[in-house]
């Protein structure tokens, strides 16, 4: 019995191999040339065996030297031997060399593990937007005699200066740490409140959105606990969330709503995974205030 689940075990991961030599997903740019932070499309597609489970890149991967805006993904087409998928990825840069470069994976799904397959790398060219300047242009000499007038007391304004200055630098030794975790603190609540008023404001929305627009509503909230715990938020998965904070119920909740993204479906568990996100986000802010008042 042990040497078939050896040998099944060993038949899969050979199988999934040999698909991933197989499969050969296409990338490329949408045009072939970019300015600075002007957003680009990438196009990436892949045909595959329709037994097979594919993951596309989401907003959690890293796209250097290009910057993640949003995607447009297409519903898989599927016949009785082989599934296609593909997704229009808008990016930006703000680098300056002269040609830039992409590849990205898919990823073959076997199990807990995955497979990444990578496309040919793809270029863009950057567009020159400053011209240069002719050096033939001749300055014009103004003569004519133009009355000034009186001077102003100036000794008075650097006198007045020098003690304000004193005085601010008196409280900054003597009321400073106090004064910086006070506003930290009140910059972390204005940001949270305002966060908690905009989230919340569209949950109650979420049964009715595209798989798009709940991941740019998870990235959210990422980008929310990013910045007031200090921690990469935005740039984890789910599983790399719960091994940084150990809460079963956080990845529970987290996981459902990547299966609402990746599959279209549980939008009901999605609003209530969303409901508790939005409360936990209250845990992150207090932890936060509690390491600021500690002097972290």
């Amino acid at each position: 019995m042990k040497k078939f689940s050896l040998s099944l075990i060993f038949s899969l991961a050979f199988g999934i191999h040999l698909f991933g030599q197989q499969i050969q997903p296409k990338g490329q740019f949408l045009q072939d040339s970019m300015a600075i932070g002007e957003p680009i499309q990438y196009s990436l597609s892949v045909r595959y065996p329709a037994e097979l489970q594919l993951l596309m890149p989401d907003s959690s991967f890293i796209y250097a030297p290009f910057e993640y805006t949003s995607k447009r993904y297409f519903p898989t087409k599927t016949d009785s031997l082989q599934s296609f998928d593909s997704v229009v990825y808008t990016l930006t840069s703000f680098e300056i060399d002269e040609v830039q470069k992409l590849r990205l994976p898919i990823f073959i799904i076997q199990g807990s593990d995955s497979t990444a397959v990578y496309t040919e790398i793809d270029s863009i060219f950057l567009e020159e937007q400053i011209q240069v300047v002719s050096d033939s242009l001749q300055m014009k000499t103004e003569t004519s005699i133009s009355k000034l007038e009186r001077d102003f007391n100036y000794p008075y304004l650097i006198a007045f200066l020098i003690a304000l200055g004193v005085v601010i630098l008196l409280i900054t030794i003597f009321f400073g740490k106090k004064i910086r975790r006070k506003w930290r603190i009140w910059r972390l609540n204005k940001r949270h409140k305002k966060f908690r008023t905009s989230f919340e404001s569209k949950l109650a929305s979420v049964g009715e959105m595209s798989a798009e627009k709940i991941e740019k509503m998870l990235y959210t909230w990422k980008k929310h606990a990013e910045f007031i715990s200090k921690s990469p938020y935005a740039k984890l998965t789910s599983k790399e969330i719960n091994e940084l904070q150990q809460d079963e119920e956080l990845y529970e909740n987290l996981k459902s709503v990547d299966k609402t993204i990746y599959s279209s479906k549980g939008r009901e568990n999605a609003t209530n995974a969303f409901h508790f996100l939005l409360n936990y986000a209250d845990v992150i802010l207090e932890e936060r205030i509690k390491e600021i008042r500690d002097g972290k």
